[in-house]
């Protein structure tokens, strides 16, 4: 994972060298600033979506040009649901609440439309690194002293590996004065699990991005 994030930060380097030789270098580097609402995709007989939120910070490459680069860092939290999880072959948890959160390194492209108000579609990978997980539901686990089940409830620290994806995204730019309204609803598709053992434990996420452009 290292490596991905390596490889992104000598890309971003690369491009913004480019894009200042000869402008202003006292120019904010950051000209776009979203927040978003998401839910997760992931619906199925044992999972159930959920809601979260995040904002985000980016800068547009060559923004002057029909196609433009987009490099951003965002702050992302999602959450889902599983009704079942096995633990052993004498105990499993149900109706977990997973809620994850990420610091996340989005690289995309970007086809502009538009004069005045500008239409856009976006297409790129990101990194979602995450920096905090949790989980809370209840456990039910045989006790061979009493040859009973016991119940109990738990709230604690779940240990999820970092995900990597693709996200498509449609927009708009409207002018507002000296600035832009952008609304961007896009979606995100992680490709590894974030847990594999005898379940596993995926995020993908629909988001609506508000934001200004500056």
């Amino acid at each position: 994972m290292k490596r991905y994030i390596k490889s992104i930060i000598a890309i971003v380097f690369v491009l913004f060298a480019i894009e200042s030789f000869g402008q202003d270098s006292t120019k904010f580097f950051f000209d776009e600033f979203r927040l978003s609402g998401n839910r997760t995709m992931l619906n199925d007989n044992n999972t159930k979506d959920r809601n979260g939120f995040g904002l985000g910070i980016y800068h547009s490459f060559f923004q002057k040009k029909t196609f433009t680069i987009i490099f951003g860092l965002e702050y992302n939290l999602t959450s889902q649901l599983k009704k079942q999880m096995n633990i052993s072959h004498f105990g499993y948890s149900s109706n977990v609440t997973y809620t994850i959160s990420t610091i996340s390194i989005p690289v995309g492209l970007r086809l502009n439309i538009g004069k005045k108000i500008k239409y856009f579609a976006e297409i790129g990978g990101f990194l979602d690194i995450n920096i905090s997980s949790n989980s809370r539901g209840t456990t039910t686990l045989y006790s061979f002293s009493d040859s009973l089940y016991h119940t109990t409830s738990f709230n604690e620290y779940a240990k999820l590996k970092n995900c990597f994806g693709a996200y498509l995204g449609l927009g708009v730019r409207i002018p507002i004065s000296k600035y832009e309204l952008i609304i961007v609803p896009d979606y995100k598709v992680g490709f590894n699990p974030l847990y594999s053992n005898q379940d596993i434990i995926t995020n993908s996420y629909f988001r609506i991005n508000v934001g200004l452009k500056i």
